[in-house]
């Protein structure tokens, strides 16, 4: 067995090769990516799809990942769960704060577990029920960060004004 090393999840180790972007065992991964599978697949205007990049970036985050990649993810996730925004308006948040020009800074990683991971998204039927999860899913990740709300906040606001 394998213990992800963002989440905490253990898996059977499969050999599978690390991904240099996240905090991620390979087997962690691959389950985000048959979860991005899922989201893609999706024709529905909320557009679950930005949310769940947005929620995994989060809490996966540490490793090689990009400090711009972290920040974006949970401001992702502000819009989301804070203002009631769909994936679709959040990528067009991102899209916005692409053009700022900004000295993204390192922020310190939750100290606490996740209570949900990206496995538990994936055993819930296809449907109402995953996509239930996956807000849970969002929620539990933006708990985790809370130590960080006042930043995104403030970030927010002083670059999207």
């Amino acid at each position: 067995m394998m213990e992800c090393t963002g989440c905490g999840l253990r898996l059977p180790d499969q050999q599978i090769e690390k991904p240099h972007r996240y905090n991620a065992t390979g087997e962690c991964y691959q389950k985000y990516n048959e979860l991005i599978l899922y989201t893609m697949s999706q024709q529905d205007l909320y557009f679950v799809h930005q949310h769940a990049i947005d929620t995994y970036s989060a809490q996966y985050a540490g490793a090689g990942m990009k400090n711009i990649t972290v920040a974006f993810s949970l401001i992702g996730l502000y819009y989301a769960i804070e203002l009631g925004f769909t994936g679709k308006q959040v990528q067009g948040v991102h899209m916005l704060l692409s053009q700022c020009p900004y000295n993204w800074p390192s922020l310190p990683l939750p100290d606490h577990s996740y209570s949900i991971r990206v496995q538990d998204v994936l055993k819930e039927k296809p449907g109402k029920n995953r996509d239930a999860t996956l807000r849970e899913w969002m929620y539990d990740v933006w708990h985790c960060w809370e130590h960080q709300h006042d930043w995104v906040k403030n970030i927010s606001k002083t670059l999207l004004r």
